[in-house]
């Protein structure tokens, strides 16, 4: 017969298993999420907010077309600095259209470079949609990082 105490200790390591899986985002037994972030960013992303007509197309050969993206993230970056020929061309735009290729930085925190013109044209982090981690949004921030939710969200269509 298993004494209470036993069982209580037993139940009580079960229960953190439990939790720290869930802290980590790996399902129990599982591979953490950002294993596949790399795979799994490739597809048809659009801005979540009311009017949600900024699209980023990432394709699986590294390239990504940005339609109606928003300029904030992109234009004015660093005074004197190089800036795309998109935010030239149209100085005071709301939003810019571009093209150019998609790179992981960082795979375990979820970080995405997106390059144009040979410049770095802006950098997705992922943004967990829940608690669990089993789907993720990209997040764009247009200042610091350091704030609770980034500034602009695109969820996969």
């Amino acid at each position: 017969m298993v004494s209470r105490r036993k069982a209580s200790a037993v139940l009580t390591l079960i229960l953190a298993a439990v939790l720290l899986s869930a802290c980590t985002g790996a399902p129990l037994g599982g591979a953490p999420t950002h294993q596949a972030f790399e795979e799994r960013v490739s597809g048809t992303w659009v801005e979540k907010s009311g009017a949600a007509t900024a699209t980023l197309v990432l394709s699986e050969s590294g390239k990504f077309e940005a339609r109606n993206f928003p300029a904030v993230l992109v234009c004015n970056k660093s005074p004197g600095g190089p800036e795309l020929q998109a935010c030239l061309s149209n100085p005071g735009a709301s939003s810019i259209s571009v093209d150019g290729t998609w790179s992981v930085l960082d795979d375990e925190q979820g970080m995405l470079e997106l390059d144009s013109d040979g410049q770095l044209f802006s950098v997705a982090y992922r943004d967990f949609d829940s608690f669990s981690a089993k789907s993720f949004s990209l997040g764009f921030y247009s200042g610091t990082t350091d704030k609770p939710e980034p500034d602009f969200v695109f969820a996969r269509r």
